[in-house]
């Protein structure tokens, strides 16, 4: 929990507020080896209206925090559901449609074949790819509960007509020979049912059908076992021998011959647990090994809600359970980990039972459907935020209410908050600085550079480093978690003596973080001088606005989240004198070679850079990635006002008591057990609970600065947590 209560974070504001009014001056960059990141390091000094602010405390509990994506089309995201009655159907569907197949004549096979594996164009590509998808796809039409288990005992009558028939339809498809040749191979124990090796007779082998150069006919093979013997798998394999096809040929075609291998059931006592069958990588797909539906979305989009754990973290544990990879996964954006939050997620090709049936720490799954594409970073309209500010002082009502209402009326600077920077000493932006200058020994020195709050096992790894520079002994002990700093050890027992192919090694994603992270430096310091120099009331003369006359790009190559405006422009002096923009349509820059900047903030940017050595133009070094010259740059509003702003009080005496309901405590039916204030309460606490709508990209945290008027360094939610329990003792 966060208390903002100490006298001298109040001198700060106010000190932050007279320095709004004074005359543009330019600072050398702050030191970037200070104790712990604060507001002040990364350009955080202003306010945008001038209300007095109060005490409370923030985040004690994760439920104090909470968060609903708003996708794009305005809906706010919430987990009402844990069912997968989505997969209800479609699986009554399948099974209709299996029913009807395996009566067909072979010409609907040949049908469902086509459709399932059309013919590509000849591109001197291997041909056998969208083959042995076909296989895999029909290695098992039917759920696993169909499969018969392991068994000594013949076949049953029905068993025997159920068979006959199939080789029938099979006859009609390859031939009486290769109908012969599987119906020996069918009947030969351990073929259809695992055998014990106990027993002393050898596996059988696979069957090897006839050669053909006909993609169509060897994909109507593995429909129809598929369909007729789903036990067995197949795949695509070169003939044994070579000469003509012994299957059916297509007369001028130039794709090779190939044939269909058709494997045995596996084998128990193979030394292996669970009777030898191991479990599949492909447990994700439609039925465990079933085909997904041709007709079916490829994409199962869910709800996750989750509490005290990183989007991220998240996606990590569902994709090792899962066995899929992690790319597989979309969504529109990372949610804070210290609170109770609800988005948004797409996977490929995983169905809703199997996502239902987890059991999970910190999460629930629900609200599942099949869509046609996977989400992407920045496809969301903003975010929901409900928050709990506890601890404040009797009678500080009506000051709460003003300062409510103020900023509902002016807004909040648009600072990128603490979170983008982090809260050690080695700030984020420090690294993306030196990565713009070239400077890749210091890289990875701030990487590697011990610090405070690291775990113990981090800790080790990094003083082995720093004592050593052994990166194959630090490797040994750093946790899996720390993906940059494994990442960079990796690299660097690699790449010897080539240490920037080791920084490379890096996980792309977090490499341009740090580059994003010293333009969000930049960004704040010139919002900074802007409302110091002219206020946050109105747009001036050489403010940047959007011309809505044209079009509005996304930039690939920035934070996903800052929008990229083609047609930017500067106000004019007749139109500031009228007033045609407001304050909230004023933009800055963040850097890059696509935008363009006003006079007053590139001299601001150059010397900036000038101080840490960094070009704001070109490239100071071949690697381009890391240099304003390469980065395309974006647009972000310098102030942005809450919509759906709405707040009441309450009052509690338990200070563990959760005051909010979320997603999670509602599925879960947990009791809200605190109440609206009223006026004859008599509890000991007084709450604040705040709701209000942000854009993508806008911090909260910024917005309830600007309401108390107070940092929102973590340092300063301890010291209040620990200042009231020792009042309360």
């Amino acid at each position: 929990g966060t208390r903002f209560c100490h006298s001298r974070h109040r001198e700060r504001g106010s000190a932050a507020r007279r320095r709004c009014s004074s005359p543009l001056r330019i600072r050398a960059a702050p030191s970037k080896m200070a104790a712990s990141t604060t507001e002040e390091s990364v350009g955080i000094e202003c306010y945008a209206n001038k209300a007095e602010g109060f005490n409370a405390i923030l985040k004690e509990r994760f439920t104090d925090f909470v968060v609903n994506e708003i996708d794009r089309g305005g809906n706010v995201v919430h987990l009402t559901s844990l069912d997968p009655v989505v997969d209800d159907e479609i699986e009554e569907a399948e099974r209709l449609k299996r029913s009807k197949l395996g009566a067909a004549p072979p010409q609907g096979i040949e049908l469902a074949a086509a459709a399932s594996e059309p013919e590509p164009e000849a591109t001197g590509e291997d041909t056998g790819t969208d083959e042995r998808k076909a296989s895999a796809e029909a290695a098992a039409a039917k759920k696993n509960d169909d499969v018969a288990p392991p068994t000594d005992a013949g076949p049953t009558v029905e068993e025997l007509t159920r068979r006959n028939f199939a080789i029938a339809e099979f006859a009609k498809i390859a031939g009486e020979t290769d109908a012969e040749r599987l119906r020996a191979f069918v009947e030969t124990p351990g073929v259809l049912t695992p055998s014990s090796s106990s027993s002393g007779a050898p596996a059988p082998r696979p069957l090897v059908l006839s050669t053909s150069n006909d993609k169509d006919y060897r994909a109507s093979l593995h429909a129809f076992f598929g369909i007729h013997f789903p036990q067995l798998s197949t795949d695509t394999i070169e003939p044994p021998g070579e000469g003509e096809g012994t299957g059916p040929v297509r007369p001028g075609s130039n794709k090779p011959l190939m044939c269909v291998r058709v494997r045995p059931v596996k084998q128990k006592g193979n030394g292996r647990g669970g009777g030898g069958q191991k479990r599949s990588r492909e447990d994700g797909a439609w039925g465990g090994h079933q085909r997904w539906p041709s007709d079916q979305p490829h994409y199962l989009e869910f709800v996750l809600c989750k509490e005290n754990k990183d989007t991220g973290d998240a996606i990590g544990v569902l994709s090792r359970i899962l066995h899929v990879k992690p790319r597989q996964f979309g969504f529109a954006g990372t949610k804070d980990r210290r609170g109770v939050t609800s988005q948004l997620v797409t996977v490929h090709k995983v169905r809703a039972k199997r996502l239902a049936k987890l059991t999970l720490h910190g999460m629930k799954l629900g609200n599942f459907r099949y869509v046609d594409r996977s989400l992407g970073l920045g496809d969301l309209k903003g975010n929901l935020f409900t928050l709990t500010l506890r601890g404040l002082e009797r009678g500080s009502k009506e000051t709460v209410m003003k300062a409510v209402n103020a900023l509902k009326s002016s807004g909040f600077v648009n600072y990128f908050g603490l979170q983008r920077f982090g809260t050690h000493k080695i700030p984020t932006h420090a690294i993306g600085s030196a990565l713009l200058r070239g400077s890749w020994s210091e890289v990875v020195d701030l990487i590697m550079q011990p610090r405070d709050a690291d775990k113990d096992d981090v800790a080790e790894a990094r003083k082995v480093y720093k004592e050593t520079r052994d990166a194959a002994a630090a490797l040994k002990l750093m946790p899996r978690f720390c993906l940059a700093e494994r990442g960079l050890l990796e690299g660097l027992v690699k790449c010897k003596g080539d240490i920037i192919g080791a920084i490379n090694a890096i996980p792309r994603p977090t490499r341009m973080m740090y580059v994003h992270a010293y333009q969000s430096y930049m960004f704040n310091r010139a919002a900074s001088e802007r409302v110091r120099l002219h206020g946050a009331d109105r747009a001036v003369e050489g403010d940047l606005i959007f011309d809505d006359r044209g079009d509005i790009y996304q930039s690939d190559d920035e934070d996903n989240n800052d929008v990229m405006f083609a047609n930017v422009r500067e106000v004019t002096a007749e139109e500031a004198a009228r007033g045609t923009y407001k304050i909230t349509d004023v933009l800055l820059p963040l850097p890059g070679f696509k935008v363009i900047y006003p006079e007053r903030v590139k001299v601001l940017y150059e010397d900036i850079c000038k101080a840490e050595g960094v070009l704001l133009e070109g490239c100071a070094h071949p690697i381009k990635e890391y240099s304003f010259g390469f980065l395309t740059g974006a647009y972000r509003r310098l102030l942005v006002k809450p919509d759906k702003l709405e707040f009441e009080f309450q009052s509690y005496s338990d200070p563990k008591a959760d005051l909010t309901e979320t997603d999670m405590s509602r599925i879960l039916r947990v009791p809200n057990i605190v109440s609206t204030d009223g006026e004859e309460k008599d509890e000991k606490f007084l709450a604040l609970r705040l709701s209000l709508a942000l854009p993508t990209s806008s911090y909260a945290t910024m917005a309830l600065r600007e309401l108390m008027k107070l940092s929102t360094s973590k340092q300063t939610h301890r010291d209040a947590t620990l200042s009231r329990l020792e009042n309360a003792t």
